[in-house]
Order: C-alpha cells, then sequence, then structure tokens
C-alpha cells in the first residue's frame, strides 16, 4: 500500500512539473515590460507597444537575433520589418507571423490587440454603483476591479474624474482581476468618471460613470473685472496773451521856424545912386532936430 501511494506521488508530481513547463509564465509587472519574460514560439507581443525580442526563440531551435528582422503572416498576407533590440509593434495587425529567416513558416510571434474585458465598480458597501445614482454617503469609498488580457505586458492605470471635470482619486492594478480602492472622500454630488489604461499599451482601456445624488454644484461664475474708467485729463486752458500796452507815439518835436530875414541889403547897382544915399542921411539930420 506504501509503495503504491509512492508512485501514485511520483506520478502526481511528474505531471506537476510537465504541466508547469507547458503553461505560459505569466508575471504581473508594476511597470511596463522591456521584453518578454515567456521566449518560448510564439511569443506573444502586443499592439502599440515597444520591446527587446532579440532572445525571442524561433521554431527552427534559433534566436531573433539583433539584426533587422522582416516577419511575414502565417499562411501568406501582412509582413512588417523591425529591429528586434527595439521592436516597435503599433499599427501591426493582430494575427501568427513567422520570421522570414527561420528555417520553417510555423509562428514565432502572436501579435495580439490589448483589451480591458471588464470594469466592475462599487460603493463604500461593497454595492454596485454603475447602475442607478448612489447616496453620497455609500461612495466615500470606490473600489474597481478589473480584468485584462495584458497584465504580462503592462500595468494599468485607474483615474477617477470628479463632477467639476478635475482628478479626484487614482490607482492601478498589476494583475488581472485584482482590484484598487479610490478614496474619495465626502463626495459631492455629479457625474463621476472611472478610466482604466494601460499605462504604456493605452489603447487597451475603458471607462464606467457613477452618479451622486443632490444637487449639482453650479460653478461659481467669476466675475469679469469692471474696467475703470481712465479720467479724461481737462486740457490746460492756453493762456490768452495780454495785449500789451501799445506806446504812445512820442510826438516828434515840431521844429520852430526860423525867422526869415526879410530886410533886404540894397545891393549896388539896384537904383539906389548916391543922391539916395544923401536923401537919406538928410533924414536923419532933420529928424534929431
Amino acid at each position: 500500500m506504501t509503495r503504491d501511494v509512492g508512485r501514485l506521488t511520483v506520478v502526481t508530481l511528474a505531471l506537476a512539473v510537465l504541466l508547469g513547463a507547458a503553461a505560459p509564465t505569466v508575471v504581473a509587472l508594476s511597470e511596463p515590460r522591456d521584453e518578454p519574460a515567456d521566449t518560448r514560439p510564439p511569443v506573444r507581443v502586443y499592439v502599440g507597444e515597444t520591446l527587446d525580442i532579440s532572445s525571442a526563440g524561433l521554431t527552427g531551435d534559433e534566436t531573433v537575433g539583433t539584426n533587422e528582422t522582416t516577419f511575414v503572416a502565417v499562411g501568406g498576407g501582412d509582413s512588417f520589418t523591425v529591429d528586434p533590440t527595439n521592436a516597435n509593434f503599433s499599427g501591426v495587425p493582430v494575427g501568427a507571423y513567422y520570421a522570414e529567416n527561420d528555417t520553417d513558416i510555423r509562428a514565432d510571434l502572436q501579435v495580439v490587440q490589448p483589451r480591458v474585458e471588464r470594469l466592475e465598480v462599487r460603493g463604500s458597501e461593497q454595492q454596485t454603483v454603475t447602475d442607478d445614482p448612489v447616496d453620497p454617503a455609500y461612495l466615500r469609498r470606490m473600489y474597481v476591479r478589473v480584468g485584462f488580457n495584458f497584465d504580462d505586458a503592462d500595468r494599468l492605470d485607474v483615474t477617477v474624474i470628479g463632477p467639476r471635470g478635475t482628478e479626484v482619486g487614482n490607482g492601478s492594478v498589476a494583475t488581472s482581476g485584482e482590484r484598487t480602492v479610490v478614496e474619495l472622500g465626502e463626495p459631492t454630488p455629479g457625474v463621476y468618471t472611472v478610466t482604466v489604461a494601460g499605462s504604456e499599451l493605452d489603447a487597451g482601456n475603458r471607462t464606467a460613470t457613477v452618479r451622486v445624488r443632490g444637487p449639482t454644484p453650479t460653478p461659481t461664475a467669476t466675475p469679469a473685472a469692471t474696467p475703470t474708467a481712465t479720467s479724461t485729463p481737462t486740457p490746460t486752458a492756453t493762456p490768452t496773451p495780454t495785449a500789451g500796452t501799445t506806446p504812445t507815439a512820442t510826438s516828434t518835436p515840431t521844429a520852430t521856424a526860423t525867422p526869415t530875414d526879410t530886410s533886404t541889403t540894397p545891393a549896388v547897382g539896384d537904383g539906389f545912386g548916391p543922391g539916395a544915399a544923401l536923401l537919406a542921411l538928410l533924414a536923419v539930420g532933420l529928424g534929431r532936430r
């Protein structure tokens, strides 16, 4: 009996080892990955991520390596070329691809679209709050649980936007199916928006809304400043020039007329001969008598 139990234990352990080797390795990440943890082909990568795949295994027992590599869709169709040390998968169509330099055409890469498959929001009493309005007292704490398909590549960030359009809380989830708690304190009435998205793989995102009962606060309008009227300066009166006293014209003294000597000196030969002179003397002598 003991021998049979021992054999059963050995078989069980062997099966566990085999199953563990076959199952993909999933490692929860708090930051976006730089390279895949599981390098067995086909290596799982996501649309929108950039990482080093140089160590990724190929189905032909080699690795991708560091040289520029072209990948072709299995079955034909799309292809893309990347630098394996910094491979950017933005815009690459989802699907299975093989390396063009591999020895066969089996899938070496699996390109997957990142998705948030489930978003559940509960209130302080663990009640679902995304269906009907909730009282403020039951949303002081918000529990956010998410399911997503890329927890082997990136974490999921949680952001809560309040009625006034500003962030009122946040958190993060590293493993699909886990939850984070966001403390809201005393929530005001209105609509709260819960958004979850990969920190790098933001193409994987989802949104839910929660309505809190009560009068919605009306934003207080900031009064526009009334412009102060600028006083118009009173123009300074231009002084009227004082009429200057017109100087009185000084009368020009009238020149005194110099009396003209009217006496005529008898000129010789003017008809006044010796006879006339004698008569004059006689007149003088008679006057003296």
